[in-house]
């Protein structure tokens, strides 16, 4: 028999025992540990690792499957049994490729498994990644390595971050240079992710990316792959940060087997999470890249499966999509669009339209809403729909509405000293970051600055702003309201509609949205439900806007069913400032006979 072999280094170094019958096997494991920074001791079956176990107690275990003597099996449930042993990392080393010897292991109280051939450029960061989450990892280094060890993992998954992902990946694709196979990188956004930490809370939302992070892994373990030496594919996941997932498939013959994978990890999260006591449902955005078909380098891969799952969200979510060279062109256009937004916000290249809002009983002009439009030099006429996304993206909706609310106040100023009559100017504020805009205040400057009645302002904002229903919320729509200021819920009765939320908040107008006036005179469903809202709202004394009125017949049933204000085509579309102040000085009626 031949001896144990130990191979001594520096005492605060971790010590893994390797256990192997095959000498060759034993001797590249140690020189690739070593070079890793670790001690190596040696075993060349089950029983020989039982003994060198109780008297060396080493801090991780590889732990060869097929010995003889005693199998690896076999000697990773004895030394479960054997004091200390219950906590050991161990990492089973086998050349099967089958379910049921995988499962075997894990049954045996094995950690992790890795497949032969061992990919030595990776072989340390498994190891660590094991010890990381032992006690006595922790004991056996100082204070400045367990701070390094811990900049390579995601503290709350216990993943690879993304710094460790690109590094394990660039050796990957080292590796892969002689060989004729292909590396995917497959990019994981969860879809409207950001929905459940703003309705259950952080905590909550942890635990899902929690859950998630096993759903994904158990899924890449039980999906087989295989290559001509029906080797089971080793792959890598990693999450760089918030609700995304970064997962690495070497040794791929088919860039389909990729999709596949991202297929069934799709089939996985489908399964709805019960997470104290909610039932959350998750889907997910995937974009793949392939190496070397769509780059060469990991920042490359990585970048160019970013471009593919924000592909895949465009494309309507819950899927996957592989890399186009041509989203790189889409992708260095929206980084111009998105300098020439920056810009715009920044020099205030914007322009406020007024769309009047007219009394129903004798088409006088009551109000009217202002809305945003913007000229650029080389795109021409850029739809708000195109713009106020990305504005709201790239965080810029606090000076942007700063901008909103200083121009309809100098409009505002304008009108009063041409001697018009003062009218509602209505002002849409964004849902995102409501409360930490400091509305009141800016408001407060406004009507200061210009010698205006806060009566003639009203804010429009969304239900969802509403549905928060939390005590900055309530706080700042009180204050409003001690201002002086109109407040009204813009597009009712197509996202949280609520009679808590009209009850619950300061609430003076509602406005219908065009969704149910469109069809209002051909759908009886529409007319019921826009004559409920009205006579709700008339019962709750606020006054009711319809929106979208196109046609005299919609204008007739609205005003029959006791609709104060309508606004939309039939009386005019939003024009310039000038052109309104023309609209108001007239004092025509709006109505067309």
């Amino acid at each position: 028999m031949e001896d144990v072999v130990s191979t001594t280094s520096h005492p605060t170094e971790p010590v893994i025992l390797i256990v192997d019958d095959d000498l060759p096997a034993r001797m590249l494991m140690r020189a690739s540990l070593q070079k890793g920074g670790f001690k190596v001791i040696e075993a060349q079956n089950g029983l020989e690792a039982i003994n060198l176990f109780e008297t060396e107690k080493p801090d991780a275990i590889l732990m060869d499957v097929m010995m003889p003597e005693l199998d690896g099996f076999g000697a990773c449930r004895a030394i479960r049994s054997l004091d200390g042993g219950e906590h050991t990392p161990i990492l089973m080393v086998t050349g099967l490729d089958d379910l049921e010897s995988i499962n075997r292991s894990y049954d045996s109280g094995a950690t992790d498994f890795i497949t032969k051939p061992i990919n030595w450029a990776v072989l340390n960061y498994r190891v660590k990644y094991m010890l990381r989450a032992s006690q006595a990892f922790f004991d056996v280094i100082d204070k400045q390595k367990k701070i390094q060890e811990l900049a390579f993992f995601d503290h709350l998954t216990g993943l690879a971050n993304r710094t460790l992902f690109r590094e394990s990946l660039t050796d990957t694709i080292t590796a892969s240079l002689n060989e004729a196979k292909l590396v995917a990188v497959l990019f994981i956004d969860l879809d409207r992710f950001k929905t459940i930490n703003d309705t259950l809370g952080h905590h909550v939302g942890d635990l899902v990316l929690k859950n998630v992070a096993e759903r994904i892994t158990a899924t890449i373990r039980t999906s087989r792959i295989f290559d001509n030496s029906h080797r089971l594919i080793e792959n890598y996941l990693s999450r760089p940060g918030g609700d995304e997932f970064i997962i690495m498939l070497p040794g791929l013959l088919d860039p389909e087997d990729s999709g596949r994978i991202a297929g069934r990890i799709n089939d996985a999260l489908a399964t709805p999470f019960h997470i104290e006591g909610h039932e959350i449902f998750i889907s997910s955005s995937i974009g793949i890249s392939i190496y070397p078909l769509d780059g060469c380098d990991a920042e490359e891969l990585m970048k160019h499966a970013d471009l593919a799952m924000d592909h895949a969200k465009d494309k309507g979510r819950n899927g996957f999509q592989y890399f186009k060279k041509s989203l790189n062109i889409k992708a260095r256009e929206r980084l111009e669009f998105e300098n020439d937004i920056r810009k715009a916000v920044s020099a205030e290249e914007f322009e406020l339209y007024f769309q009047p809002q007219v009394n129903m009983a004798d088409g006088s002009i009551s109000g009217c809403e202002a809305l945003t439009r913007w000229q650029h030099q080389t795109r021409g006429a850029v739809s708000p729909g195109q713009f106020i996304p990305i504005i709201e993206e790239l965080g810029l909706v606090g000076s942007f509405t700063d901008w909103v609310i200083k121009a309809a106040g100098q409009h505002q100023k304008q009108w009063k000293d041409q001697g018009l009559n003062s009218i509602n100017i209505a002002i849409n504020v964004s849902s995102k970051q409501f409360v930490q805009q400091g509305i009141p205040e800016k408001i407060s400057q406004v009507l200061q600055q210009h010698d205006l009645a806060p009566e003639f302002l009203e804010l429009e904002l969304t239900e969802s702003v509403l549905a928060q229903q939390n005590t900055e919320t309530f706080a700042t729509l009180n204050r409003l309201k001690e201002m002086g200021l109109s407040i009204s819920v813009d597009d009712f009765g197509t996202g949280y509609s609520s009679l808590v939320y009209l009850k619950t908040f300061p609430i003076d107008i509602v406005k219908i949205d065009r969704f149910f006036i469109k069809d209002i005179c051909t759908s009886k469903q529409d007319a019921s439900i826009v004559k409920a809202i009205v006579a709700m709202a008339r019962s709750m004394k606020m006054r009711v806007i319809a929106e979208g009125i196109e046609t005299l017949e919609q204008f007739e049933i609205l005003r029959d069913m006791g609709c104060d204000i309508g606004q939309g085509y039939l009386f005019s579309k939003a024009v310039p400032a000038d052109q309104f102040s023309k609209m108001l000085k007239s004092g025509q009626s709006l109505i067309p006979l």
